[in-house]
């Protein structure tokens, strides 16, 4: 075999053996460029994910932060609606304990009458002028614990606060017999609000300490001469012993 036909089958060998393996690279570059495709793909994806991500974050943050405020707002309105309703009332009394169907058909001449009868006729040498009442309509349940009270609104608001000195100069009330009690009428939300200060308020009796409450939910409580006062209900063990 001459040297040309020894390099020739070389060459040859050697053809053969880069086709064989561009046969198979081929493929696998192929795959490996369909893989970056793929990638760069994902890639772009990823980032508009990121994106729409941050801007729902964004919003999120403006609708907590507005939900914060519409809150505040609302509490706002409702502390404003109750003022105004317990404006609407600052005229007003509630008579607890009596009887029912005690007034007949004439609850305003009735409630004229009884008032002076239960403080004392001297205390009203001219009769209060009632411009309405009526019994709540809380739904009755047949026993004496379920007596509807009876709201009545005066004229002149000096009369409220004369009958309820009276009533706290006095202290029992009775009428046919039955005990009598006379409240200022609050808005349910803010009678709430008093109530919660009544176990403080029963403890201060047992201790015999001085206390009265204040428009609209504050307990004025006299220790050593000096008041305190509190906005929330207080905790018993803060009492003294």
């Amino acid at each position: 075999m001459c040297l040309q036909t020894l390099w020739d089958a070389i060459q040859q060998s050697k053809e053969d053996m880069l086709s064989h393996f561009n046969s198979k690279v081929d493929p696998i570059q192929s795959s490996l460029t369909n893989i970056q495709n793929s990638m760069s793909t994902l890639g772009e994806q990823v980032q508009m994910l990121e994106q729409r991500v941050g801007a729902n974050e964004d919003i999120g943050h403006e609708l907590v932060v507005r939900v914060k405020q519409l809150e505040k707002d609302n509490a706002y309105l409702l502390d404003k609606v109750d003022d105004l309703e317990n404006l609407s009332r600052h005229s007003n009394l509630r008579f607890v304990g009596v009887q029912e169907n005690a007034e007949g058909s004439d609850m305003i001449g009735f409630m004229s009458r009884l008032i002076p009868q239960l403080l004392g006729q001297d205390a009203f040498p001219t009769p209060v002028i009632i411009e309405r009442a009526h019994r709540s309509p809380t739904a009755r349940q047949g026993d004496q614990s379920s007596l509807r009270s009876i709201l009545i609104t005066l004229l002149n608001f000096q009369d409220k606060v004369k009958i309820l000195r009276l009533a706290r100069v006095k202290k029992i009330l009775e009428f046919n017999g039955k005990r009598i009690s006379i409240y200022s009428d609050f808005s349910p939300d803010l009678s709430r609000r008093r109530r919660s200060f009544d176990p403080v308020k029963r403890k201060l009796c047992e201790l015999n300490m001085k206390y009265f409450l204040r428009y609209p939910a504050m307990l004025c409580v006299v220790v050593d001469g000096k008041q305190q006062r509190f906005l929330e209900t207080l905790k018993l063990s803060l009492c003294p012993p």
